[in-house]
């Protein structure tokens, strides 16, 4: 008989980032030391952007295919239901997000070509129509990647977070900073990059395209995100790509918290909340000269949209860390972070360098 999985501490909660008397000194610690960073950072994504605009392009197929390789998108990717080696599908159902002007974002599906000539769109659908426009299309799953697949990983932190605090783990310390703040910031300051009702940041260059409560109800929406958690959906994808570097680096993550009497229940937790989230941003932040419209229904782009994306982009996906206090595990001179730190080092010594103890931006 099978052992039964003990069930985990940490259920995913995205509203659940209200401050209480336990969290005040966190809401405190992020105000001093990270919130002033998102100023500094919005003034260079203004002006880096500026610079962009001379060199940005349109989307091809190699980037499409490029970029949901190369992020946690690649977790959909299957093999192509034709059964020929050289294709992948990738297919999303039920999917709750709503755009500005009344647009909503139901499902999409993918079949594309990855072989020795290069990466080839072969069909994609949203909502069942059939979109050729190559910016569309990227737009689209990027839509999709940060406003449903990414906040999901974000919605483990708060449990992280509080459970850390609660039970005073104080081999997690680290782990426990501006994630709740964060998060706060993001559902209820009119500063945040999603659309609701006094929202300010369309005025301010970054604007998003996604409703607020849209992004809520899909964060709980999480059986796309299960998937990751089959070993033999890891094992599918080969040793040379990033999803099976992820299962690897999950797998050290779990030998370290043997090590340290880390409680094995706080697993699919954690590595949402440190290795998954900070390497997803750094994956999502690579391809920054493309020209697309955030607005996925957008048949164009102008300058202004693509000068709005890329301040987007900079701004919200590029790593945005104090460097007083990175919270980098390469900066936590304490023993369970520098063990981790080693471990992952082993997978991938580029990556593990982004890696943060919590979820910091």
């Amino acid at each position: 008989m099978e052992k039964t999985k003990a069930p985990s501490f940490v259920q995913p909660n995205l509203t659940d980032c209200h401050p209480s008397p336990s969290l005040v000194h966190l809401f405190r610690r992020h105000r001093i030391l990270q919130s002033p960073m998102y100023l500094v950072r919005w003034i260079y994504a203004l002006v880096y952007s500026l610079y962009l605009m001379l060199f940005v392009r349109a989307p091809n197929d190699s980037d499409v295919v490029e970029y949901i390789e190369t992020t946690t998108l690649a977790m959909l990717i299957r093999p192509a239901s034709n059964g020929r080696s050289d294709e992948y599908d990738i297919t999303v159902n039920d999917c709750k997000l709503r755009a500005t002007g009344d647009y909503e974002l139901k499902s999409l599906s993918l079949r594309y070509k990855n072989g020795k000539n290069g990466a080839q769109i072969l069909h994609f659908t949203r909502n069942g129509v059939e979109v050729g426009d190559m910016s569309q299309i990227f737009s689209t799953f990027y839509f999709y990647h940060i406003y449903s697949f990414h906040p999901k990983i974000h919605s483990f932190s708060n449990g992280v977070v509080r459970y850390i605090v609660d039970h005073d783990v104080k081999t997690l310390l680290e782990s426990t900073y501006t994630s709740i703040p964060l998060h706060y910031s993001l559902l209820h300051s009119s500063v945040s990059p999603l659309q609701w009702e006094g929202a300010v940041s369309t005025r301010l260059g970054y604007g998003g395209s996604c409703i607020r409560e849209s992004v809520v109800e899909e964060s709980k929406n999480m059986d796309d995100l299960k998937l990751h958690q089959a070993t033999f959906r890891w094992n599918a994808h080969g040793e040379d790509t990033f999803v099976f570097k992820l299962f690897r680096m999950k797998q050290a993550l779990q030998d370290v918290m043997e090590r340290h009497g880390i409680d094995q229940n706080l697993l699919e937790g954690l590595f949402n909340h440190t290795i998954l989230h900070s390497l997803d941003h750094h994956q999502s932040s690579q391809q920054l000269r493309l020209r697309f419209a955030l607005h996925p229904w957008e048949t164009g782009c102008t300058t202004y949209q693509a000068f709005n994306t890329s301040v987007f982009r900079v701004l919200m996906t590029g790593p945005t860390l104090n460097p007083l206090a990175p919270n980098t595990l390469r900066s936590i001179n304490k023993p369970f972070y520098q063990d981790l730190y080693r471990e992952l080092k082993k997978v991938d010594p580029n990556l593990v360098d982004v890696v943060t103890a919590s979820v910091m931006y």
